[in-house]
């Protein structure tokens, strides 16, 4: 870990420049895709960065360019949720509701400063618990724009769920007594110094523009409002990849999303049935960002890759194909091509 934070202190551009490769170039300019950061590793440590603008008069992000990457908030999110329960303050198979005495205040549009949140009380929610929240089994639907109600019965099949992450958000504020944002960067940002990192948008960052509207989290929204750059989120996956007993927390009791394409959940992450073993897996998708990580869990190697456009996931296969060659379910998967998340997008201009 202290060679992976020198590396980074160092810079990624200056240590690891682009290669010379064309397919990936080929591909953003095909699908106009403006800027494309995109990093591999390689035994659990960054190996090359591959720096792309797709659009006339565009330039190529640094490493330090930050993008809104949706979804793959939520990995993170659920590194802080496992370090309270390895603490000793959160128990994984708790009731959410038992770390929130005065129950669960739901916000229709939680990233919107202007949207009322009150208190429900929909039944079945005393019965999930921090593990549902975390590997989608609690029932809760992806987005409530309104009433607050199951999709499924807690804890019997897995349905994607940002509403489960909201939910266990409002309880890791609770036991910590820390607002998202400043338990994010006591936990995680800072130990692992990611300094470009926020789930509240900064006007200090250098925000990748969107090839579109995009949100403006004033908010933080542990589903899908972290704000991050290729810098920060490659020491990410590196620190998860290097902590052996968090990886088997992640990964030891998944639960079932395909078996014919090898597809499971863990603990924050997708899982993937691998030729080495489980892949580590999640994408994101919001109005003007895509983004994309896997990572296998035996050899270290793998790809994250941030976009700031809403094709950036035409380049999410040709890529993991660079740093993990073979067949991967995930790319025959609903999910990334044309899956509920892509619905979430049309229907209430948010994507998770």
């Amino acid at each position: 870990m202290a060679f992976l934070l020198t590396a980074c202190a160092a810079g990624i551009d200056e240590m690891h420049p682009p290669s010379a490769e064309q397919p990936l170039q080929n591909l953003v300019q095909r699908h106009h895709i403006c800027g494309a950061a995109i990093g591999f590793l390689k035994s659990g440590k960054l190996a090359r960065t591959e720096m792309l603008a797709g659009c006339p008069g565009a330039a190529p992000p640094s490493a330090h360019s930050v993008f809104q990457v949706a979804s793959l908030s939520k990995p993170v999110f659920a590194y802080a949720v496992l370090k309270l329960v390895a603490a000793g303050k959160l128990d994984l198979d708790a009731p959410v509701l038992s770390y929130l005495p005065d129950g669960y205040v739901h916000i229709p549009q939680p990233w919107d400063p202007a949207s009322a949140g009150e208190r429900v009380d929909a039944p079945g929610l005393h019965k999930v618990t921090v593990r549902m929240a975390l590997n989608h089994t609690s029932g809760l639907p992806n987005a409530a724009s309104g009433k607050l109600e199951f999709e499924s019965e807690p804890g019997t099949r897995w349905d994607y769920s940002g509403e489960g992450y909201i939910l266990l958000q409002r309880a890791a504020e609770a036991v910590t007594g820390w607002p998202l944002d400043q338990l994010m960067a006591k936990l995680v940002f800072e130990p692992l110094r990611m300094t470009d990192s926020s789930y509240i948008g900064r006007a200090d960052a250098q925000t990748m523009p969107p090839d579109g509207r995009a949100l403006p989290f004033t908010r933080p929204v542990a589903a899908y409002s972290l704000s991050t750059s290729l810098q920060d989120y490659t020491t990410f996956v590196a620190a998860v990849l290097a902590d052996k007993p968090m990886l088997d927390t992640i990964t030891r009791t998944p639960v079932t999303v395909d078996a014919k394409l090898g597809l499971s959940w863990g603990l924050g992450w997708g899982l993937e049935r691998g030729s080495d073993g489980p892949n580590l897996w999640h994408w994101g998708n919001n109005p003007g960002y895509r983004a994309f990580v896997m990572a296998s869990v035996k050899t270290g190697d793998g790809v994250v890759l941030l976009s700031n456009s809403e094709n950036g996931l035409a380049l999410a296969e040709a890529a993991t194909q660079q740093a993990l060659p073979g067949r991967h379910g995930v790319f025959s998967s609903y999910l990334i091509r044309e899956g509920a998340a892509h619905v979430s997008c049309k229907l209430v201009a948010v994507c998770f």
